[in-house]
C-alpha cells in the first residue's frame, strides 16, 4: 500500500479503529460525512490511519506534493500561505474536528498552504490511495463523499471570489 511520502517518517499510531469512537464522533459533526450511515462510517474509518505529530513541526509546505485528507483529532495547527512578497501569513488556526486536504484527495496538485503543528497533534488521515480503493469497493460512499467535497470546495470558491471582488 502506497501512502503520502510526507507521512513516511511520522509516528503511525494505528489504523482508524484505534481511535474509532473519536473519529466517528468528529465525522458525525462535519458536513463532509454527516450523511453517512453507521455501516458507511465504519468502512471509512477502516480506511483511515492515525499519526502522532510533535509540536512545532511542519506537516507539509505550500507547493509540496499532496496525497491525503486529514482530520485533527487532538491538538492545534496553524495554516499559513505566502503572499506575493514571499512572506508567510497566518490564515487561521485549526483544532479538533477540523478537516484539511479536501483538494488533495481529489486532484494531483501541490498543497495550497503550509500546515504547522502548534501542539502535539493526533491526525486521522485518509490517503488518496485508500480513498480511491474505498470508492471502487463502496461506490455509494465514494459518491456521497465526492458530492460533499465538491460542495465544500464550491463554497470556499464562492467565499474567496466574494473577498476578491471586495479588493478589486
Amino acid at each position: 500500500m502506497r501512502h503520502d511520502a510526507s507521512l513516511d517518517h511520522r509516528e503511525l499510531t494505528g489504523i482508524g479503529t484505534t481511535y474509532k469512537s473519536e473519529i466517528c464522533g468528529y465525522l458525525n459533526q462535519i458536513p463532509l460525512t454527516q450523511d453517512l450511515d453507521q455501516i458507511e462510517l465504519d468502512a471509512l474509518v477502516d480506511s483511515i490511519r492515525t499519526y502522532l505529530i510533535p509540536a512545532g513541526e511542519v506537516l507539509f509546505k505550500e507547493g509540496s506534493p499532496a496525497g491525503y485528507l486529514g482530520i485533527v483529532l487532538q491538538g492545534k495547527m496553524r495554516v499559513e500561505k505566502r503572499n506575493d512578497s514571499g512572506e508567510a501569513r497566518e490564515l487561521y488556526l485549526m483544532g479538533p474536528g477540523k478537516v484539511f486536504g479536501e483538494m488533495a484527495i481529489v486532484d494531483q496538485e501541490p498543497r495550497s498552504a503550509t500546515l504547522i503543528t502548534i501542539d502535539e497533534c493526533v491526525l486521522a488521515v485518509l490517503s488518496r490511495d485508500n480513498f480511491t480503493r474505498l470508492c471502487q469497493d463502496k461506490p455509494g460512499i465514494g459518491v456521497k463523499l465526492l458530492l460533499k467535497i465538491s460542495r465544500v470546495l464550491s463554497q470556499r470558491l464562492r467565499r474567496m471570489s466574494g473577498l476578491l471582488v471586495d479588493r478589486i
